[in-house]
């Protein structure tokens, strides 16, 4: 059986995590509060902004950046030798496909 104590404690710790979630939600509506303030006195009024130019901040400029990154990650990788290093038989001779080599047989 759980003692009193600890039984306080758990009750303590859900309050408080029960606290945090409804506190959370109130927090930030308060905080958004003065962004819905009425334009000051001498200001013009804020024009809509039609679908095409939603569609184009929203989905034209994130395509763009992202076309940009990739053609940019192609041009660098073509340009970059490869990031190992070719087998060496002798100081300054790399082995190739053609070389010769001697098979081996097997002989029982």
């Amino acid at each position: 059986m759980l003692s009193r104590s600890r039984t306080t404690a758990r009750v303590v710790a859900r309050s408080a995590v029960a606290g945090a979630v409804i506190a959370a939600p109130v927090v930030a509506v308060a905080a958004a509060a003065p962004a819905s303030a009425e334009v000051p006195i001498g200001w013009d009024e804020a024009s809509a902004l039609s679908g095409l130019d939603v569609l184009l901040i929203f989905v034209g400029i994130p395509l763009a950046i992202v076309l940009v990154l990739v053609v940019f990650g192609y041009v660098l990788a073509r340009r970059t030798t490869p990031s190992y290093l070719p087998y060496i038989a002798a100081p300054g001779e790399a082995i190739t496909a053609g070389s010769d080599h001697a098979e081996i047989s097997a002989h029982h």
